[in-house]
């Protein structure tokens, strides 16, 4: 099995680019899939490369570090560096590994990484979510003793319940999995599926309506927009579906 920690780069500072990119050369084990100077190019890299770590800078040009993040339906480790500090508390919400403040030392990075490599040893997501799997239409959970089939067009939403989650099913029925809600993320990679707060990811298919770009309606059923979620569910959402009044 290949043991290397596979990587892509993010950051629109040149000078800084170029030195983060230097100093995690000298890590062992580790492999550049890509260097993006923006968000929106390496969300296209992500989808397609599918990193096992993202090092991210935070304030960029256009979509932010923390917007990309969100945006993404499977969501790699991330380690955050930044030349602010008052962003490592919106960072650890969105359960990155560390947050790094520029200029970053050789030995900071390394043990940054060295907590990616622990977090992948350690929990190994993919093989550990109670045999949980996924097709292209369908996917399986364990709901107590048995295997449950739960098609993504028939799930309405999704709610934390610590380390359970519930499915919200169209039919009205409510199915269990023994996962958390961030863990669930990372194995729901399907382009209807939007995390609108720390407690939901919704099925975009059954939006009725945004009240006041703070209270998401499916089915009629209220739940509430994260503060640091509205930007980037706003975007995926309704893009540039809205019809709009000619001035």
């Amino acid at each position: 099995m290949d043991s290397r920690l596979n990587y892509i780069l993010v950051d629109d500072d040149e000078l800084y680019r170029d030195y983060t990119h230097m100093q995690l050369e000298h890590i062992p084990q580790l492999h550049c899939l890509a260097i993006c100077d923006n968000a929106l190019t390496a969300r296209e890299q992500i989808i397609l490369l599918q990193p096992d770590l993202l090092v991210l800078d935070i304030e960029m040009v256009g979509l932010s570090g923390m917007q990309l993040v969100k945006s993404l339906t499977k969501v790699p480790l991330v380690i955050f560096i930044t030349s602010h500090i008052n962003f490592a508390v919106d960072a650890f919400e969105l359960d990155a590994v560390d947050y790094l403040v520029k200029p970053v030392s050789q030995d900071r990075l390394f043990r940054a990484i060295d907590k990616v490599r622990k977090l992948m040893s350690i929990e190994q997501v993919a093989n550990d979510l109670q045999d949980f799997e996924q097709e292209a239409d369908h996917f399986f959970i364990k709901d107590r003793n048995q295997h449950v089939r739960l098609n993504f067009a028939d799930v309405v939403y999704i709610e934390s319940l610590g380390n359970f989650v519930t499915f919200f099913m169209k039919n009205g029925d409510k199915k269990i999995a023994l996962v958390s809600l961030n863990q669930l993320e990372i194995q729901l990679a399907h382009a209807d599926f939007v995390r609108i707060s720390r407690s939901h990811i919704i099925n975009k298919n059954f939006v009725t309506s945004i009240e006041n770009e703070k209270i998401i309606y499916l089915n009629n059923v209220p739940l509430s927009i994260g503060k640091t979620y509205v930007s980037t569910v706003i975007t995926l959402i309704l893009g540039n579906s809205t019809i709009k009044r000619q001035k």
